[in-house]
């Protein structure tokens, strides 16, 4: 069934919602206001991965790789060249790009099962991590320092947890959103039909090629960006946290407690499991 784009974005509660959850830096000491930006990254990663695992159906673990494009990547372009973060952050999410379409190329030209492609994308993860853990540009196993956050919003500086906290808010929306409007679109059509059987979408005229290689791209440019955006929060790029496997685990966990395949479900998983695991952890 088709979601109602447009009279959801429309309704009052919406934005009731989002106008309560602006407030919530002026609300909450600084502890629970981390709790809520961390649920906002995932919850934001979980919406993005849900493009390809929920709606098209395709399980990836390789979203890791993705994450770690835009944290490692566009903060060794800062560190190591001085390159401006906002231009990194745009080179990392291109580099994803390409690499979701290179992933998406495999599974079409082998076609690949279910399981078959959820093995070759982990494998792609495993292969980052050990990558980046070993090469000095990108930090290496050490990890990279990015520069003080004094506010200056033109070098990619958001002024502490609230500006950070505000930006994933934003960014969480637009995962949703981009959720809904492709669930209203024919691509939703043409993925979920890829989702149910991928002969008989093929037989009935849809590309499998160009429909998933969009599916990954879309997913993989957010989930860089998202990236990007919490290695300057955290303000030190650990790779075996930003580039690790498991990261992917978590996000699909999100996902798939919250809905597969739904326009909120997966931020709906987040918002609940998330803070559980960040509250238990202090406790």
């Amino acid at each position: 069934m088709r979601p109602d784009f447009w009279p959801a974005l429309r309704s009052p509660i919406v934005w009731l919602v989002l106008g309560a959850a602006a407030l919530m830096p002026f609300l909450l000491p600084n502890y629970y206001l981390h709790i809520l930006t961390i649920t906002l990254v995932y919850a934001a990663l979980a919406s993005s991965w849900n493009i390809v695992g929920g709606i098209a159906g395709q399980i990836s673990l390789a979203h890791s790789l993705f994450v770690g494009a835009g944290a490692m990547l566009a903060s060794a372009l800062l560190v190591k060249l001085g390159i401006n973060m906002w231009l990194g952050m745009l080179i990392a999410a291109a580099f994803s790009a390409a690499m979701g379409a290179f992933v998406s190329f495999i599974d079409y030209r082998f076609r690949l099962g279910h399981l078959s492609f959820a093995l070759i994308t982990m494998a792609f993860a495993e292969m980052a991590e050990i990558y980046v853990t070993n090469t000095e540009f990108l930090g290496g196993a050490s990890g990279l320092f990015l520069p003080k956050d004094t506010g200056n919003f033109w070098a990619f500086q958001f002024g502490g947890i609230k500006g950070v906290y505000w930006i994933m808010l934003g960014m969480t929306a637009l995962c949703v959103l981009v959720n809904f409007a492709i669930l209203s679109s024919p691509l939703g059509y043409n993925l979920r039909s890829i989702r149910d059987n991928e002969n008989a979408a093929q037989a009935i005229g849809v590309g499998l090629l160009r429909n998933k290689t969009l599916a990954m791209t879309i997913s993989a440019v957010l989930t860089s960006i998202i990236g990007t955006i919490y290695a300057r929060y955290l303000a030190f790029v650990d790779p075996y946290l930003l580039v690790s496997p498991v990261l992917t685990i978590e996000i699909v966990l999100f996902a798939t407690v919250g809905g597969l395949g739904s326009a909120l479900g997966p931020a709906v998983g987040a918002f609940l499991l998330a803070p559980l695991g960040e509250i238990l952890r202090g406790q």
